[in-house]
């Protein structure tokens, strides 16, 4: 009765903040990309895409268990689950109609095998626990980022293997879930790292002026974006009222904001993101800042012009910047 009173529960609640795709869609999410020592069943689409640069995930290694909640407060405890932090992407795909969800799990362990992965827990139903509160766990495993799954499945597997190296363990996470005709997975993919501290770089207006008048540029670390994306963070503000201050001072100066990114990925890809991310840069200079936007040429210059090697994080870090040249 307990177990039929948390289904019901887990449906309704799921219903809420589950994210179906549109009927018939057959693209991924805009910005969508395969972690690549995960990759996808044959044929699914990516239908949630979240990446952030530090994150803290408890993911879940042994059976979970009502009790536990009610003991600890929450579902996911330090006995059910290991907490670990670093680079994290939250993925759910969606598979092609008519697949088992014992076909796609088997398929995604045998490919974590093949890059040296060891399965740390694996359960089907009843052997998670309760599975209803496994569900749970495992989508509030990411604060608030629902998972999306279907609370309304006919079966249930979950998996989490790890994948040991000196540069820092790679943990993935996959619960994946029958409905309907489809199987949904749902995958938690963390690339242990320590969190980049000093990383809140505050150069003002008037460092801006003379970096100008000596070299003609001047390079900003202070302008924060999200994780592969050109939206500007809250904390980037500081350096753009200086940047404004800076550039109203200078009413006759035209400047060039060049986007820098380090060298990992695609140079094609990189070059696009920085050119996104000028961009974005200049938008928020002419809208909130009192800059004409004819006074701003945006400019994505990618992985090209490091200051540092791409060999280390060090190094990396110096060349994800944004350059404000004069003209």
């Amino acid at each position: 009765m307990r177990y039929l009173l948390l289904a019901v529960l887990c449906i309704l609640a799921g219903a809420a903040q589950a994210q179906p795709a549109r009927p018939g869609a057959t693209a991924d999410v805009p910005g969508a990309r395969d972690h690549p020592l995960v990759g996808r069943f044959q044929g699914s689409v990516m239908r949630l895409y979240r990446p952030r640069e530090f994150d803290e995930l408890r993911l879940v290694n042994a059976p979970v268990l009502d009790r536990d909640r009610r003991e600890t407060g929450a579902r996911a405890n330090d006995r059910n689950s290991v907490a670990v932090s670093g680079r994290a992407v939250r993925m759910r795909y969606e598979t092609p109609d008519g697949v088992s969800v014992l076909e796609v799990m088997r398929n995604h362990e045998e490919r974590l095998r093949a890059n040296r992965f060891e399965t740390l827990f694996t359960c089907r139903l009843a052997e998670c626990g309760q599975p209803a509160e496994l569900w749970w766990a495992v989508n509030e495993a990411v604060a608030g980022v629902p998972g999306g799954l279907p609370s309304g499945w006919q079966s249930q597997i979950y998996t989490l293997a790890r994948l040991s190296r000196p540069e820092g363990d790679v943990h993935v996470s996959l619960l994946a879930v029958t409905a309907g005709q489809r199987v949904q997975v749902l995958v938690d993919v963390v690339e242990a790292r320590p969190m980049q501290g000093g990383r809140i770089a505050f150069v003002d207006a008037g460092a801006m002026q003379r970096a100008v008048e000596q070299t003609g540029r001047v390079a900003l670390y202070g302008i924060q974006f999200g994780f592969d994306s050109a939206e500007i963070l809250p904390a980037s503000r500081p350096t753009l009222e200086e940047i404004g201050r800076f550039l109203r001072a200078n009413p006759t100066m035209n400047v060039v904001v060049a986007g820098h990114t380090d060298g990992q990925g695609s140079f094609d890809y990189n070059l696009q993101l920085s050119g996104r991310r000028a961009q974005a840069v200049v938008a928020a200079l002419a809208r909130e800042f009192s800059v004409p936007a004819a006074r701003l040429t945006a400019f994505g210059v990618g992985m090209a012009a490091p200051v540092a090697s791409n060999d280390n994080e060090t190094g990396r870090a110096q060349n994800r910047r944004v350059e404000i040249v004069k003209r």
